[in-house]
């Protein structure tokens, strides 16, 4: 082999060489051949230093782009690893790819349902805002395939695809963005896919090994990044978890503690003798907040105002008295608490609060602890007042069948005067019951007792008759019988009196059926004629008619006038005073002078509808009477 010829020297051959093997691949090589030339360097011999200097070339090329690749991996590494917003590093991610791979678009889609749908998250290249935005259904794509199969997938045409089903909306998006081929690689963590990444191009292409790798590269970090923002997430939720379960833990002890000292606080009032009113107050003192006790029937035990309708109320305590838990009640604006005070067989009562929704959980298990102290003191208060209506109860059936008038009254009716006695029909209640509530209902104004289905109270009050309403109104709720009467017989004002008022009214109770009468309270007095008409016994027209007409006849007996038949005559004609008196053949005047001295005689209102029928009724009897002792035998 002849030696080089150098024409610049060995050194500055050796600096050209290098610099032709250092240049990019595909410029042109005639400089190179020339240099070889000018050495004498020819034949195969230069053939062989060419195709070493274009090797070169590619390598050297191989090495830069890798060099390029791993340094855009290292810093999404180190962005990885100083992670604080992942749409950021996520986008930065799509970005380099998008670089490094050439192609015209590259796009990462997140799952984005349970269902597995995928979301186009992030996208670089992209020109319509469709493709920017979207959705891929589970189970169609290219996208489902590769998420499907784990594994990195690429078609050199989707519109030839036949790998996955096609989509129409999908296809047209595709279409839209001009793109034709596609490489897609999954963004896995363990078993877990949790999107794909992709490289697209606007013409056909075939995906080369290292490009699979490379954007495989970016999609483990895309997963990492994706995971570690779930991780984050994750924790970030089990931390308000476990502040707000630690928020919540506070709150209840602090709750459990309040409740707990106002449970002491009332039990401590209970053993010195306060009553449920007692307790409201301590209740409303530690809420801060208006509060009320409920009667059985729903009615405040003072009277108050603010308060729902009492239906309203009775719905709420039947309720809470089954769920045993405060109820909430709204009306017009405004919230209330409502919790069932418990009783043997059904709500004493209840116990009625202002709703403050920042602090309902204290309040509610405060107003609970509430309830069940009050309902000891309900108890108690419920056993003394059976006794004690047991005790009067026997000494007012005494009264009625042995009449002692010499017994003396109850304690809670001794300071005070008898008025009045009134009966109830309650067929088919429980006796005992039905005593306990009508005394909780009369309290002290009176004595209750039971004989046989009957419902009896001694009032001590004036109001007799709209007392005895009341409690037949309550009786009624009670037993569920809306068409329960009550009779009331006013005028006793004696022990000596009580048992003759009582069969009385038990009679007058006997005549409200056939007269229709039904569901109210009446008076015993507005059933005197219909006992005049209707009693078996011998002596009571005799006694209606005299105790309406025994004026009158007595002056007729005592005077030989003629006031009875001119009445008689009076109520015959019609009330015409002209027929009377050409009946009788007197004067129009004298029949006049005769009805006015009639109404001076007689105790009622002729105006009344009432008594003029009594006493129209009395004057028949009286005039049957006489014709019956007329008749000859």
């Amino acid at each position: 082999m002849a030696e080089p010829e150098w024409t610049n020297g060995p050194a500055e051959f050796a600096r050209e060489l290098l610099a032709a093997a250092r240049a990019e691949p595909g410029e042109p090589d005639a400089g190179l051949s020339e240099l070889l030339a000018d050495s004498g360097i020819a034949g195969d011999q230069a053939r062989e230093v060419v195709a070493s200097a274009r090797e070169s070339q590619l390598s050297n090329a191989r090495l830069r782009r890798r060099t390029a690749e791993l340094e855009a991996l290292f810093s999404t590494a180190r962005e990885l690893v100083r992670l604080q917003d992942v749409d950021e590093v996520l986008d930065r991610l799509v970005e380099r790819a998008h670089q490094l791979m050439g192609t015209d678009v590259t796009y990462l889609s997140e799952v984005d349902n349970d269902a597995g749908d995928l979301r186009v998250r992030h996208s670089a290249g992209t020109v319509t805002h469709e493709f920017r935005d979207l959705v891929v259904p589970a189970g169609f794509g290219l996208a489902s395939k590769v998420a499907d199969s784990r594994e990195a997938s690429w078609v050199p045409s989707y519109q030839s695809m036949r790998e996955a089903p096609h989509d129409k909306r999908i296809d047209d998006a595709v279409e839209a963005e001009g793109l034709v081929s596609f490489l897609g690689v999954p963004l896995a963590v363990g078993d877990q896919v949790l999107g794909a990444l992709f490289a697209c191009n606007r013409f056909r292409y075939d995906y080369t090994p290292d490009e699979v790798l490379l954007l495989s590269a970016f999609a483990d970090h895309a997963a990492a990044v994706l995971h570690t923002a779930h991780v984050l997430a994750e924790r970030a939720a089990a931390v308000e978890r476990a502040e707000h379960a630690y928020r919540e833990l506070h709150e209840h002890l602090a709750a459990t503690e309040m409740a707990s000292g106002v449970h002491e606080e009332l039990t401590t009032a209970v053993m010195s003798g306060a009553t449920v009113v007692d307790l409201i107050g301590t209740v409303a003192n530690h809420l801060h907040r208006r509060v009320w006790a409920l009667d059985g029937t729903g009615r405040p035990l003072e009277p108050e105002e603010g308060l729902p309708r009492r239906r309203t109320l009775l719905d709420a305590t039947a309720r809470s008295r089954a769920t045993g838990y405060a109820e909430t009640v709204e009306q017009d604006g405004h919230s209330w608490l409502v919790i069932a005070i418990p009783g043997a067989d059904r709500a004493s009562g209840a116990i009625v609060a202002e709703a403050d929704h920042e602090a309902d959980d204290v309040a509610r298990r405060t107003l609970e602890r509430a309830a069940h102290v009050a309902a000891l003191v309900s108890f108690k208060r419920d056993a003394v007042e059976a006794i004690r209506a047991e005790r009067d109860a026997r000494w007012l059936l005494d009264v009625i069948d042995r009449g002692a008038s010499d017994a003396e009254l109850p304690l809670a009716t001794r300071d005070s005067a008898l008025t009045a006695c009134a009966v109830l029909d309650i067929r088919g209640g429980e006796s005992a019951a039905a005593v306990a509530a009508a005394s909780q209902v009369v309290a002290e104004r009176g004595v209750v007792a039971m004989q046989d289905h009957y419902l009896i109270i001694v009032w001590t009050t004036a109001e007799a008759f709209a007392e005895t309403e009341q409690v037949r109104a309550a009786m009624a709720q009670r037993l569920d019988a809306p068409r329960l009467p009550a009779v009331v017989r006013t005028g006793v004002t004696d022990l000596s009196g009580v048992s003759a008022a009582v069969h009385r009214a038990i009679s007058d109770l006997s005549l409200l059926s056939p007269l229709g009468i039904d569901g109210v309270t009446v008076s015993s007095d507005a059933l005197v004629p219909y006992h005049a008409l209707a009693s078996a016994d011998p002596g009571a027209a005799v006694r209606f008619v005299s105790e309406i007409l025994g004026p009158v006849l007595e002056w007729d007996e005592r005077r030989g006038t003629a006031l009875f038949d001119t009445l008689a005559d009076y109520f015959e004609s019609g009330q015409s005073r002209q027929r009377v008196a050409t009946r009788m053949r007197v004067h129009k005047n004298t029949v006049q002078q005769r009805l006015l001295r009639i109404q001076e005689l007689v105790t009622g209102d002729w105006q009344d509808p009432e008594y003029r029928f009594r006493l129209e009724a009395a004057v028949r009897l009286e005039r049957l009477r006489r014709a019956a002792r007329e008749r000859p035998m």
